[in-house]
């Protein structure tokens, strides 16, 4: 079962290529990401290693029963609307940001609000299926996808256009104290595992937690490599001119004995499946999150069928997401993704700091029984 603590870390790892982390991060370069990016680590494995902990004293339990255990109905769902809002706020910019991708540079004619209709559905459909059948598609995916994340960072790095005099120029800039901005970006790559606020209730009662510090590991070369790639490929000024930076770093690179020449087009279709799947897991924990809302509603991680419940509130979320497009520029989603990267920082860290102390709470609550 370990396996699914890794697909969940690594789905959000591997999503920043398209998301807005290389963005913050190149944009500061010079004045603080390196600092954040050698920070991020222990603050990553610091929040890893206390949610998993404390998950423990909750086996099979998601983030709502957890609550549900120590506060009133009212307060809870209060907080399960806002982790939705959260959660599904982190799909939808996936989302929308990879439909805007794919008509820049694959159909510059084409209409983007169609294209993310028709992803939004897909997204919204495979939401509704039980927490284990989500967990399975997440498997498929990512191991479909893995050797073509490989492939394409190898190509970056092997190419003739890659400076390691620029990425050396970059490092120097280590002592630079960065911005809230820059380490909420560096730290996202590492949040993964709170995925398990729902998907903690697949796992069985006597589950525990393994090889945690590769997870963070495999993180942190990660994100090495979502900065200093495009550093190298273009340079430590040009760097700064291209808004969706690795799109623009796969069409540097090419294939030359490949039937595909142009690195983009693998590099597209593997996001398109990692968006899918990020979106589809960030969807279903907001239904699952809403779904505490609704009266007798019955928690069940292999649901045969899929409740009613659960096909109106992930239509609910499709409209939503889809009209505020509309109203939402490109610049705007940067603007607004930046102050939400921070909001989501702050946010998690009280989530986790709130789920290890009720942990303790639990403990003493238990041994305090047993005594009597």
């Amino acid at each position: 079962m370990n396996r699914y603590v890794f697909y969940h870390y690594f789905i959000v790892c591997f999503t920043n290529l398209v998301m807005l982390v290389p963005y913050h991060l190149i944009n500061e370069r010079f004045s603080g990401s390196v600092m954040a990016i050698i920070l991020s680590p222990f603050i990553g494995a610091i929040m890893l290693y206390m949610f998993t902990n404390a998950l423990t004293k909750f086996p099979g339990e998601g983030l709502p029963e957890i609550f549900d255990h120590f506060y009133p109905r009212w307060l809870v769902s209060m907080i399960m609307i806002y982790k939705s809002f959260i959660t599904g706020t982190s799909a939808a910019i996936v989302l929308s940001t990879y439909a805007v991708i794919i008509t820049r540079f694959l159909n510059p004619e084409g209409n983007p609000y169609g294209i993310v209709l028709v992803l939004m559905v897909v997204c919204a459909f495979a939401a509704t299926r039980s927490t284990v059948t989500v967990n399975f598609v997440l498997e498929i995916v990512l191991i479909l996808s893995f050797p073509f994340v490989g492939f394409v960072l190898y190509k970056a790095i092997k190419s003739p256009l890659m400076n390691w005099d620029a990425v050396a120029i970059v490092a120097e800039h280590y002592n630079k104290m960065p911005s809230l901005l820059v380490i909420a970006s560096a730290t996202f790559v590492f949040t993964g595992f709170l995925n398990l606020s729902i998907f903690n209730r697949t796992f069985p009662t006597n589950f525990r937690f393994k090889y945690r510090w590769l997870l963070v590991l495999i993180a942190f070369i990660d994100l090495l490599m979502i900065f200093f790639i495009p550093i190298g490929v273009h340079g430590t000024e040009a760097v700064e001119h291209y808004v969706y930076i690795w799109s623009a770093t796969a069409d540097s690179t090419k294939m030359a004995y490949g039937f595909i020449e142009r690195v983009l087009f693998l590099f597209l279709i593997v996001l398109l499946h990692l968006a899918l799947a990020f979106t589809m897991v960030g969807w279903h924990m907001s239904i699952e999150f809403l779904r505490y809302l609704l009266p007798n509603n019955i928690v069940n991680p292999d649901e045969a069928k899929t409740p009613l419940r659960s096909y109106v509130i992930a239509g609910g979320i499709l409209l939503i997401t889809f009209s505020c497009m509309f109203f939402i520029n490109q610049l705007s989603m940067f603007q607004l993704g930046g102050y939400f990267m921070i909001i989501r920082m702050f946010s998690e860290f009280v989530i986790v700091i709130w789920v290890y102390l009720l942990s303790k709470k639990k403990v003493r609550r238990d041994e305090k029984r047993i005594s009597i």
